[in-house]
């Protein structure tokens, strides 16, 4: 190929490039993906804040504990071991989902009177947060689907794949081993 040819070709692809990088900027901005979550405002975050319940390990799975005051837990006693974020179609015991929200990541769960459509859509959305979220059946929800943060709970009666997102992008990461009662100004509102 001649320099007037790779110049050419050259050319076309940083334009190329650069109307790829500038719409997706664009779409970040529109879409409001660039803001920072982790100093939003307790009352901009979705759903409920909760007590700290502390944050000591146990040896192991099951071992004997105080119970969490919520369903799922929110913080507590927690397994020093730790599950990836990804899907699951066995539940992950408790003392492993309060670890795993206790480095930033989001559960996402549901009961069994969720459809197996509802369930596909969800695990649709743990794979389009690969780092954050771990998708499982909880059975201990008895209806409907929990999202849980670290000190953070929201229900769902049904599917909402909006709230289900918004959830998602707002809460994880935002904790990380980074204090032991995040939750206090919001529940003193």
């Amino acid at each position: 190929m001649s320099r007037r040819w790779w110049g050419a070709l050259v050319s076309v692809v940083v334009t190329t490039l650069s109307v790829v990088t500038m719409s997706s900027l664009g779409a970040g901005v529109l879409l409001d993906l660039t803001r920072d979550d982790s100093a939003l405002p307790c009352d901009r975050v979705p759903g409920t804040p909760e007590p700290f319940e502390g944050n000591r390990h146990i040896p192991y799975e099951g071992a004997p504990h105080e119970p969490y005051r919520t369903v799922p837990p929110t913080s507590g006693p927690h397994s020093p071991r730790v599950v990836v974020p990804g899907i699951y179609r066995d539940p992950v015991p408790e003392e492993l989902q309060v670890h795993v929200l206790e480095h930033g990541h989001v559960l996402v769960q549901y009961a069994p009177d969720v459809s197996a459509d509802d369930v596909r859509a969800l695990e649709r959305l743990g794979r389009r947060h690969p780092r954050d979220t771990v998708v499982a059946p909880y059975p201990a929800l008895g209806h409907g689907i929990g999202l849980t943060g670290w000190q953070r709970l929201h229900r769902l009666d049904t599917f909402d794949e909006q709230a289900v997102e918004e959830f998602i992008a707002r809460v994880a990461g935002r904790y990380d081993h980074g204090w032991q009662d995040g939750a206090t100004d919001c529940l003193r509102s």
